[in-house]
């Protein structure tokens, strides 16, 4: 999986919309540096809430309200869209987190609401066309895709700030399971 560029709005840290691109630089390795609080990890939580529903890391997760941005305007709806290659493909997906709305009208018009609304999830497929299916359809079909698992992705593609040693402690078994996933060697162990 290779992203190429990420949208979000009202999500985490970020409350305008911002966009990064990862075509800019001509390499397959990105280091996201900057000052304590300066939303890193954010960029982080976006790509994996994009794909798989939750952000952050195993022992944190995020998801839902939380996520929503405390720098948005209340009318602003939090969003997250990544686009990303696997192999010769290019896939979109879209995802917006529990929230609360604005009351329009009547009673408490400019409070939000007491109910969230639902999480969404949208995957456009390389022919354009949206995959129709239910929020847990969508999640097995974006691990089809990318062929990894949230722990996996988290391990492999996307090693958070202090994780990079909780991989390097792993037991034999699941590293050499996460290394086999990286280096695509599955062929090799049905041959053995």
């Amino acid at each position: 999986m290779k992203p190429i560029r990420l949208v979000m709005e009202a999500f985490g840290s970020y409350g305008d919309r911002t966009t990064i691109d990862f075509t800019q630089p001509n390499q397959n390795l990105f280091l996201i540096t900057g000052d304590t609080g300066a939303g890193k990890s954010t960029i982080f939580d976006a790509i994996v809430f994009a794909l798989y529903g939750k952000a952050s890391s195993t022992e944190n997760e995020k998801k839902g309200e939380i996520l929503r941005s405390q720098y948005a305007a209340l009318s602003a709806e939090p969003f997250v869209e990544l686009e990303f290659a696997e192999g010769e493909n290019a896939y979109t997906v879209k995802r917006i987190p529990a929230y609360r709305k604005l009351r329009e009208k009547g009673e408490g018009k400019g409070t939000l609401k007491e109910k969230a609304e639902t999480e969404k999830v949208s995957l456009f497929l390389p022919n354009g066309q949206e995959y129709a299916a239910s929020i847990d359809e969508t999640n097995k079909k974006i691990e089809e895709i990318t062929g990894l698992t949230k722990a996996q992705f988290m391990q492999i593609a996307m090693i958070a700030q202090g994780e990079f040693m909780k991989i390097l402690r792993e037991e034999s078994k699941q590293k050499k399971e996460i290394f086999r996933k990286l280096f695509h060697t599955e062929i090799f162990e049905k041959l053995v």
